[in-house]
């Protein structure tokens, strides 16, 4: 790695490629826009100490990407798109190097995601995002939780019983007066049997 690293700053990158290509790929990615590094996959064989970073920075280029296109205001972008994306390649970031700030992407592209999906769907995406938003900043973690309660808290998501779980525990959750606690406070309301206060 060390020679190919040598010939990439020597200016050899075609040479560089054939001895190292994760370093050329990280190595072209520093010029490259966010939509040209979330066109192209990341070629990385396991255990690699590029592979982390390679997966880090197709993540990032590929949420920039997805939130470019939100309103203003709102959490999440009016489409999918690069969604996926952003989503499998924080997870195959964090699963080399695990990170706050990586778990934290990873949860909003799923949710995001999950905002998408048929509700049984997106509760089983929810679910797939649970351990990202656990291992967020404590921060982000509160306002993370209460956003996958609402979508886990969906008509259709589940049972009224599961709902109103995904509710209260949402509320336990979500920062006072914000958006998301009104919302889940709205939706108690509207629950068989959850009653208005948790």
């Amino acid at each position: 790695m060390r020679l190919a690293l040598l010939l990439l700053l020597a200016g050899c990158t075609p040479v560089a490629s054939l001895l190292d290509p994760p370093l050329a790929q990280l190595a072209r990615w520093e010029q490259a826009t966010p939509a040209e590094i979330a066109a192209e996959p990341v070629a990385c064989p396991p255990g690699h100490p590029a592979c982390a970073r390679l997966h880090a920075r197709r993540a990032e280029a590929c949420l920039g990407l997805a939130m470019a296109s939100r309103a203003p205001g709102a959490a999440c972008p009016g489409t999918a798109g690069p969604l996926p994306c952003a989503a499998e390649s924080y997870a195959a970031a964090r699963a080399l190097t695990p990170s706050p700030a990586l778990a934290a992407g990873e949860a909003q592209a799923r949710l995001c995601l999950a905002e998408f999906l048929a509700p049984a769907e997106a509760a089983a995406e929810v679910a797939r995002a649970a351990p990202a938003i656990a291992a967020s900043p404590a921060s982000r973690a509160t306002l993370l939780g209460a956003r996958a309660a609402l979508i886990a808290a969906r008509p259709g998501a589940g049972s009224d019983a599961q709902r109103c779980a995904a509710t209260r525990a949402g509320l336990a959750v979500a920062p006072p007066a914000s958006r998301e606690a009104r919302d889940l406070a709205l939706r108690l309301t509207t629950l068989p049997a959850c009653g208005a206060t948790p």
